[in-house]
C-alpha cells in the first residue's frame, strides 16, 4: 500500500543544474586567467621595464667595460700616477653604478610588489 513518489526530473531542473555548472567553470576559468595575467604577464612587463632601464643607466655607467679597463692608466698615461688615479676614478664609477644600479632594482621591486598586492588589497576592502 505504499507509494514511491519519484522526483520529478524535468528538462527545467536539467537545465538550471548545467547552467550553474557553466557559470562554475567560467568563472574559475576566469579566475585563472586574470591570476595568470596580473601576475605572470605582470611581472614580466615590469621585468621587460627593469631590463630597459638598467640598459640605458649602463650606457651611461658602462660597469662592464669599467670593470675590463679597471686596472689600466687612465687616458693612456702609463706612469704611477695615471695607473692609480685610472684605477681610483674608475673603482669610484663602478661603486656609484653599482649603487644607483641597487637603488633602481630596490624600487622596481617596490612597485612589483605594490602591483601584486592591489588585487589583494581590493578583496581586503570589498570583506572588511
Amino acid at each position: 500500500m505504499f507509494v514511491q513518489i519519484k522526483p520529478k526530473n524535468t528538462l527545467a531542473s536539467q537545465s538550471f543544474l548545467g547552467v550553474g555548472v557553466y557559470l562554475g567553470n567560467r568563472f574559475f576559468y576566469r579566475l585563472g586567467e586574470f591570476l595568470r595575467h596580473w601576475y605572470k604577464d605582470g611581472f614580466f612587463v615590469f621585468f621587460r621595464w627593469l631590463v630597459n632601464l638598467l640598459e640605458r643607466m649602463d650606457r651611461y655607467f658602462a660597469a662592464r667595460i669599467t670593470l675590463r679597463y679597471l686596472f689600466q692608466p687612465l687616458y693612456q698615461n702609463y706612469t704611477f700616477v695615471g695607473y692609480v688615479l685610472g684605477f681610483i676614478f674608475r673603482g669610484v664609477r663602478l661603486v656609484a653604478g653599482g649603487f644607483v644600479y641597487f637603488l633602481i632594482i630596490l624600487v622596481w621591486s617596490a612597485f612589483y610588489l605594490l602591483w601584486a598586492f592591489i588585487p589583494l588589497g581590493i578583496i581586503y576592502k570589498i570583506i572588511f
